[in-house]
C-alpha cells in the first residue's frame, strides 16, 4: 500500500527515477552531482537523517553507491560512478557518519568521497598495495597473497 510519501517522493525528486521496492523502501537514483542536495532534500523535507549505510558495487562497466537513510522510511539514494572517474562527492560535513563508509568505499573500490577530511585506511591493513581494491571483479588475488589486475570470472 502507498500513501502520499510515495508521491511527495516522486515529486520532491522529480528528475529521478523513483522506485518502491519491498518491504515500503524506496529507491532515488541520482546524478553524482545531486547526491548533496538529494541529502538534504531527505533532511529538510522528509526528516529522514539517519544514515544507515554506505554500499558500494561493482557493476563492471561502471560502479554504484547505494546510500541507505533511515527515519520514518527507508530510502536508498543510488549513484552511479563511471569507472574511469571514480569519484563522488563526501558527505562527511553533513552526515558525520558517512566518514567511516566513505573511507571503507576508497579501499575497497578505489571510490574516492571528494572533500573527506581524513581519507587513513579504514577496511585494509596500513601497507596494503597502493591502488589494489579487493572488491573490485577485476582484482584476482594468486596464492602468494599477492595481487593482479585481471578479469575475475
Amino acid at each position: 500500500m502507498t500513501d502520499d510519501f510515495e508521491a511527495r517522493l516522486k515529486e520532491a525528486f522529480s528528475d529521478s527515477q523513483v522506485t518502491l521496492g519491498t518491504n515500503g523502501r524506496f529507491w532515488v537514483a541520482v546524478d553524482r552531482t545531486q547526491l548533496i542536495p538529494a541529502v538534504g532534500i531527505l533532511r529538510d523535507q522528509f526528516s529522514i537523517i539517519q544514515l544507515a549505510v554506505i554500499v558500494g558495487e561493482d557493476l563492471r562497466d561502471a560502479f554504484q553507491c547505494n546510500y541507505v537513510f533511515t527515519g520514518s522510511r527507508v530510502v536508498v539514494l543510488q549513484v552511479r560512478i563511471e569507472r574511469d572517474r571514480p569519484t563522488v562527492p563526501s558527505l562527511s560535513q553533513l552526515v558525520p557518519g558517512a566518514m567511516v563508509y566513505e573511507r571503507e568505499l576508497k579501499d575497497l573500490f578505489g571510490i574516492m568521497p571528494v572533500g573527506h577530511p581524513d581519507l587513513r585506511r579504514q577496511a585494509v591493513p596500513e601497507d596494503w598495495p597502493e591502488n589494489v581494491f579487493p572488491l573490485r571483479k577485476d582484482t584476482k588475488f594468486n596464492h602468494g597473497g599477492e595481487s593482479t589486475e585481471k578479469e575475475v570470472k
